[in-house]
């Protein structure tokens, strides 16, 4: 299943979209919102992989929404599809990396082809052949090579990430969305808005904290509250 959001000044747009992908399968909806600064907010700490874009919004354009992306994760954004009410910005949502360009109002086999597209290249980057095991953190000038099986948890710090590993902690300037993007989901889980654990490094659980060991000494990560159910079952502490 991948996961998309939807952004759109207007009510009525909103609500079309979220009917055409309630229908299609292998998409779900995070989030559905006519205000893009909630979106960046949720962006921040949750990683998606469609985001369906109106162009023209009061406060922030569409094509402004694109470059805050960009300038905080690089080139591991969402894939992005465009939605507007106008022709005109065809070519200049393709000079941005657009996936695809969807004129109001969008009919369902219209999302459909564009939706099918988008997942077919999801599913070629996301074969096992193109799966690595590490990263590059970029600190004090070198870039580091981290296993994913080295990183114990990963703890965000404004445009900054910490990355302690079994022996180090990396600081590097990346964002925790950005981070969360290139890790494997089935070794690791966000805890909290700013904190990504290895599942397997999970010592224990005492109240709202996971303990996890760094260099034989505990240390005790909050869980939030809005993510405390999904930890659990993931944990499978719950049913």
């Amino acid at each position: 299943m991948y996961s998309c959001i939807v952004i759109d000044d207007q009510t009525e747009a909103v609500e079309l979209l979220k009917d055409h992908i309630g229908k299609t399968p292998m998409i779900s909806l995070k989030i559905a919102t006519t205000d893009p600064l909630e979106a960046l907010a949720f962006l921040d700490h949750e990683n998606v992989d469609i985001v369906f874009l109106d162009v023209q919004m009061p406060g922030l354009s569409g094509i402004e929404i694109i470059e805050n992306l960009k300038a905080k994760w690089g080139n591991n954004i969402p894939k992005l599809v465009f939605t507007t009410g106008y022709d005109d910005y065809a070519l200049s949502g393709y000079d941005y990396g657009v996936a695809d360009y969807l004129l109001k109002p969008v009919s369902y086999s219209r999302f459909r082809k564009a939706v099918d597209r988008i997942i077919h290249d999801l599913e070629i980057h996301r074969s096992p052949v193109a799966k690595a095991d590490f990263i590059f953190a970029e600190t004090d000038g070198k870039k580091i090579k981290v296993n994913f099986g080295d990183i114990v948890y990963i703890e965000g710090a404004r445009n900054y990430i910490i990355i302690a590993t079994v022996r180090q902690k990396l600081v590097t300037c990346k964002t925790m969305a950005a981070m969360q993007h290139q890790l494997p989901t089935d070794h690791f889980m966000c805890v909290h808005k700013s904190f990504i654990v290895a599942i397997d490094k999970i010592q224990a659980m005492r109240g709202s904290e996971i303990c996890i060991q760094v260099k034989d000494v505990d240390r005790y990560i909050p869980i939030g509250i809005t993510f405390k159910e999904k930890v659990l079952r993931q944990l499978r502490i719950v049913e």
